[in-house]
């Protein structure tokens, strides 16, 4: 499978707006006349509601707070349908005999109820480390525990080289620095040569600050673009232009009946589509 490139410092991709930056964004980016913004089922970020953010625990007081501030990690419906089909899409998932998803970092599993439900995938693996909400997911989507898993995502309960796709939005940002190595270490063990991954997280562009990103407590590993460039690729990991193209090219969005992109939606995202040398 070709279409990767390796890439030392640069990735072409846009993070997280920080509360200020996201107000300038709305002025610079106001929705048509006539209508008003559009609303997102389980949006991926926050915004200002984030600073009011205080648990350090993946636990219920966790899972409340986000519910208060807008983000329903239960939540389900055209969003996460959409999304399930556009990352299988452009990760080229029906090109794989049996292809197999693992969300890391899944939370309650909506996006990997997104992804069961695209019927493309012969399994489907979520894990995440707060038993709380993989609980509230096995009883609201009907995961089995051996779909929905509570654990680690340095120890994900995978064979070698049988997964096509390792899908985490909105994780690595959450996971202490001295981890990151055998994250992405476990991501490249279960990967099949050739499989992919597509990663989205808070980063760093030239000219931010560390500080645009830290109004939730449980950021704590904002780095720049360019160190989480380089350190999946320094695990075999390398940036895949084939399916970023299919990405950014995509036509399908978060919001039906709006004919805007996931891309074009979310300018401010940070997402690497990675295949595995």
């Amino acid at each position: 499978m070709g279409g990767f490139v390796r890439v030392k410092t640069w990735v072409k991709s846009i993070p997280v707006l920080g509360p200020v930056a996201r107000k300038i964004w709305k002025i610079w980016n106001p929705p048509p006349p006539g209508r008003s913004s559009p609303q997102v089922q389980s949006p991926p970020s926050m915004g200002a509601a984030a600073s009011k953010l205080t648990s350090l625990k993946y636990d219920k007081a966790y899972y409340d707070e986000h519910v208060e501030g807008g983000l329903d990690y239960l939540g389900h419906g055209y969003w996460q349908t959409s999304y399930g089909l556009m990352v299988s899409e452009a990760t080229l998932q029906r090109s794989y005999e049996a292809p197999f998803v693992i969300d890391a970092g899944c939370a309650c599993g909506s996006i990997l109820q997104g992804f069961r439900r695209t019927g493309l995938y012969a399994g489907v693996l979520g894990i995440d480390l707060s038993e709380y909400m993989i609980n509230l997911g096995r009883e609201h989507f009907g995961f089995g525990d051996k779909e929905l898993v509570a654990g680690s995502i340095t120890a994900i309960p995978a064979p070698d080289n049988s997964v096509s796709l390792v899908h985490s939005a909105q994780v690595l940002e959450h996971i202490p620095p001295e981890m990151t190595d055998a994250i992405l270490q476990e991501f490249y063990r279960v990967l099949r040569p050739g499989g992919r991954a597509f990663l989205c997280l808070d980063a760093i562009r030239h000219g931010e600050t560390k500080q645009m990103y830290t109004c939730d407590p449980t950021h704590c590993n904002i780095q720049p673009i360019g160190f989480w460039t380089e350190k999946m690729q320094n695990h075999g990991l390398l940036f895949d232009i084939e399916a970023y193209n299919h990405f950014v090219r995509s036509e399908r969005g978060p919001t039906e009946g709006l004919n805007q992109s996931f891309f074009c939606h979310y300018p401010y995202w940070s997402v690497w589509t990675l295949i595995k040398t």
